[in-house]
C-alpha cells in the first residue's frame, strides 16, 4: 500500500513539475537542457568532514527543494530529459550518493521519502557488510523504495593508477554483484575520486554504461559526453546560501 501512494505521488509531482515548465523556462546549456546534478556522500554528524552533511542540513535542503517545487528524478526520468524525449520539469534534480554508507539508508531514506523524493546510489560493493556501510538487504530496501542502485566499482580505487585488467574487473564485477542482487540494470557509473582516464572511458563504452558522473563541477548537460557528466559535489563546510546557488544558477562547460 505504502508502494503504491509513493508511485501515486512520484507521478503526481512528475505532472506537476511539468506544468510548472509551462510557465517556467529550464535551464539550457549552449545547444540543450542542463540539469543539476547533487553528489552526497555520508549523511551524519562529524565536524569538519567535507563529506558528512548533518542531517539538519540535508532536511534543510531537501525542504527547500519541495517548497521551490524542484523534481528529483530517476535516472530513467533523467535520461529522458537530457535526450529530449520527455518535456522537462520547470526544476529538475538528480540527487545522488556515492560510496554506500548505511545512515544512506537509516537517515537519508526516511527524509527524502518525506517528499516522495527518488535517489541514485553508487555502491561499492567490496564495502558492503562491513562496519559503517550499507548490508545488501539496506540496498534492497532503497531499491524497493524507488532508488535507483549503480556501480562505483568494488573497493574504490584510484582507476587511472590501474591496469586495464584490474579496471575492467572492479567496473563489470560491481555491476554484475548490484544486477545479480537486485535483478535490475546498472548500466550508469560514478567515478571514484572523479578519476578516469581513456582505458576507463574504453571500458564503460564497450560494456554499454549509459552514461557516468564525474566529479567535475558544474550541472550536467545534453552538450557534455555521456560518460563525462558533470555533477555538484555538496561540501558540509559550504554556506546554506552557496548550495542554493548551486542548484539555482547553471553552470555547465
Amino acid at each position: 500500500m505504502n508502494l503504491w501512494k509513493n508511485k501515486k505521488a512520484r507521478a503526481a509531482l512528475l505532472l506537476a513539475g511539468i506544468l510548472l515548465a509551462c510557465f517556467a523556462t529550464p535551464a539550457k546549456a549552449k545547444h540543450g537542457v542542463a540539469i543539476p546534478v547533487l553528489n552526497y556522500h555520508s549523511i551524519g554528524v562529524a565536524p569538519g568532514n567535507t563529506y558528512v552533511l548533518h542531517p539538519d542540513t540535508f532536511v534543510r535542503q531537501m525542504d527547500y527543494l519541495a517548497a521551490h517545487h524542484y523534481t528529483p528524478m530517476t535516472l530513467a526520468e533523467f535520461a529522458s530529459v537530457i535526450t529530449n524525449k520527455m518535456p522537462s520539469p520547470a526544476h529538475p534534480v538528480l540527487l545522488t550518493f556515492d560510496d554506500g554508507y548505511a545512515n544512506n539508508a537509516e537517515v537519508a531514506l526516511p527524509i527524502l521519502q518525506q517528499h516522495g523524493f527518488p535517489a541514485t546510489l553508487y555502491v561499492s560493493t567490496g564495502l558492503v557488510n562491513t562496519p559503517g556501510y550499507l548490508t545488501w538487504p539496506q540496498i534492497k530496501q532503497l531499491s524497493a523504495a524507488g532508488w535507483d542502485i549503480a556501480s562505483h566499482t568494488v573497493t574504490h580505487p584510484h582507476l587511472p593508477m590501474l591496469s586495464k585488467k584490474a579496471q575492467r574487473e572492479e567496473i563489470l564485477a560491481a555491476r554484475t554483484q548490484i544486477e545479480q542482487e537486485l535483478g535490475k540494470s546498472a548500466n550508469t557509473f560514478a567515478y571514484p575520486y572523479g578519476e578516469f582516464n581513456r582505458t576507463t572511458l574504453s571500458i564503460l563504452r564497450k560494456a554499454k554504461f549509459r552514461y557516468a558522473f564525474t566529479t567535475l563541477e558544474g550541472w550536467a548537460s545534453s552538450d557534455q559526453p555521456p560518460l563525462k557528466l558533470h555533477r555538484i559535489v555538496v561540501d558540509s563546510q559550504k554556506p546554506f546560501e552557496d548550495w542554493v546557488q548551486q542548484v539555482t544558477e547553471a553552470t555547465t562547460s
